[in-house]
């Protein structure tokens, strides 16, 4: 026993070694199936939306003004795209983009932990430190928006969402450009 334990385990290690397409697959990082790919674009869109209605209030940068600006009327265009592909309740996805009683957000299952904390933390920020901040959260979710819609936009496994992926990515690279230009101009 302890010998066929050692060889899976070599033959487990060797795979993982030589496929990274394996490797994906066993540690659970492969492409997210329609309903996964679903969430995480419609959790982005959220987080852009809500971060952004923080800074048309805290941002004390005209252009970072502006980018909020663009960043909810873009997102709630994306979102609503998504909805007119099934799947998704608008008044669900409202109800949960609600921060509690206390004005604070809450995980739930469109908003993770990690951003509903970042929501609290930039709600509480002013001035320089919210500008940096709201710039350096935007270049962030660009980058992990980009990465998941080229995935998905080639190897996902619903086409109408795969078309979605390719009609939506080159708006999300241009809010990454936009992003890094005003991260670069704030120092962030």
């Amino acid at each position: 026993p302890a010998m066929k334990l050692r060889l899976a385990t070599a033959l487990l290690a060797a795979t993982v070694l030589v496929s990274p397409v394996a490797a994906k697959e066993i540690l659970g990082l492969g492409t997210p199936n329609a309903t996964q790919f679903r969430a995480k674009a419609t959790a982005s869109d959220a987080f852009e939306v809500l971060s952004s209605r923080i800074a048309k209030t805290h941002a004390t940068d005209p252009e970072l003004k502006m980018f909020a600006e663009m960043m909810i009327a873009d997102h709630t265009k994306s979102t609503n795209a998504l909805i007119a592909l099934g799947g998704i309740s608008k008044a669900s996805l409202e109800t949960k983009m609600n921060p509690g009683n206390d004005g604070k957000w809450a995980a739930n299952d469109l908003l993770d932990s990690d951003h509903a904390n970042e929501l609290n933390s930039l709600n509480s920020k002013s001035n320089d430190d919210f500008n940096k901040t709201y710039i350096n959260d935007q270049v962030k979710g660009h980058q992990d928006a980009v990465a998941l819609l080229e995935d998905y936009a080639k190897n996902g496994d619903n086409a109408k969402l795969r078309d979605f992926a390719k009609k939506i990515l080159p708006t999300v690279k241009e809010h990454l450009a936009k992003a890094q230009g005003l991260q670069k101009k704030l120092g962030a």
